[in-house]
């Protein structure tokens, strides 16, 4: 089998990771700072602090990216149905725009249970609304399974720093001789990939989002404010609820701003 190296263990790192593995074409180790079940919790790794939620960010003419957020969508449906203690749950999904958009969001044709809200229903400020069956990710509880997934479909995960993308190849599954072939790494590093040796990407940088985690077991649905105004709810299916938020680009400061 091919052998392969993913550099990074989050949510795009192990998915990456799985299905290469599962298709019983790749021999698949994944090698990252910081991984799922283990002690470090770093800014730095972005999957641990994600509310989540599925929902479209692809606009109506981007097929590509629509393509995609169908295929996880579908995805994670089946996930949710077939293996609850994955973290995935089912729920009604609010999707409130402050301007009226010229034609209806491609996705309202895709996903379960679409309807547009009526005037009547529509809070203050909000001139459209979408309602529709969405997914919640408890993403620490999502990590778990994704990488209990990957061991058991034979992957490995190595806890190690990489300073240098080559650096990865010296992880790569042992070949007999023979038959060795150059391994395929795979970058997922994220934002690490403007620090990372051989990529030093410029183009990426941070979005951070500020946000408030409470208890309120009731709250049953996501809700997204899109607008001058960027907020959402995000239940985590726990009991605990992902309250936001901002989305300040380049900001690189990790501390809470009281403004």
């Amino acid at each position: 089998m091919q052998p392969v190296v993913v550099v990074g263990a989050g949510v795009i790192g192990l998915s990456v990771a799985n299905r290469l593995q599962e298709s019983g074409e790749f021999h698949v180790i994944v090698v990252a700072e910081n991984v799922p079940g283990g002690k470090s919790r770093s800014a730095k790794w972005a999957s641990p602090w994600a509310g989540a939620h599925w929902r479209a960010w692809a606009t109506n003419t981007d097929r590509e990216l629509q393509a995609m957020e169908t295929q996880t969508y579908r995805a994670m449906l089946e996930i949710a149905a077939e293996t609850p203690e994955a973290g995935i749950h089912v729920a009604p999904g609010f999707d409130l725009f402050e301007t009226a958009p010229e034609e209806p969001p491609w996705y309202a044709s895709m996903v379960d249970d679409a309807c547009e809200l009526s005037a009547e229903q529509l809070p203050a400020g909000v001139a459209y609304g979408l309602q529709y069956t969405t997914l919640l990710i408890d993403v620490p509880t999502y990590l778990e399974y994704l990488s209990r997934r990957f061991t058991l479909s034979g992957g490995t995960i190595v806890n190690r720093y990489i300073g240098h993308i080559l650096d990865a190849a010296q992880y790569a599954p042992k070949q007999p001789p023979a038959r060795a072939t150059a391994p395929i790494i795979v970058n997922c590093t994220g934002l690490g990939s403007r620090s990372l040796g051989g990529v030093r990407d410029n183009a990426v940088y941070p979005s951070r989002g500020q946000t408030i985690m409470v208890n309120a077991p009731n709250a049953k649905r996501s809700i997204t404010q899109l607008g001058s105004r960027f907020g959402y709810v995000i239940p985590r299916g726990n009991g605990t609820v992902v309250l936001g938020g901002t989305a300040d680009k380049h900001q690189w400061d990790c501390e809470p701003d009281p403004q």
